[in-house]
């Protein structure tokens, strides 16, 4: 699914996968991708790299496919996931995007969810930096 995103960003941008594999340019960006198959119906969980939020400009996060893309300039992601609980092998920030309604879930926030609706497939963000 990765490559799918990057085929769709390829049509709006020229992009250049970067070494790492994890990170790559689109336009005068610097984007990581994540990807996710359905947790439970619409929902879908990721985490995020913290040491990542200083070498990206954007995080993209697929939810099942390329059609339901959340483009996130690291700094609005970073509020988001404010006081998110830690977790995994890493103690890394996690937390739900619920496709259906376009609404993010920080974990350890009691089910407040925030509305994401106007991320979604926001790749026009990335031309605007």
């Amino acid at each position: 699914m990765k490559q799918a995103v990057i085929q769709t960003l390829e049509r709006i941008n020229k992009v250049r996968v970067l070494p790492t594999g994890r990170l790559f340019v689109a336009g005068e960006a610097t984007v990581n991708i994540r990807t996710a198959t359905q947790k439970s119906g619409f929902k879908y969980w990721f985490d995020v790299t913290p040491s990542f939020y200083s070498s990206v400009n954007f995080f993209l996060f697929a939810c099942g496919d390329v059609s339901t893309v959340y483009v996130f300039p690291t700094t609005k992601l970073q509020l988001l996931l404010e006081g998110a609980s830690l977790g995994g092998a890493k103690q890394v920030p996690n937390f739900t995007i619920f496709a259906d309604t376009d609404e993010l879930e920080a974990a350890g926030s009691g089910g407040h969810r925030k509305s994401i609706a106007e991320h979604l497939n926001a790749y026009a963000l990335m031309t605007q930096a």
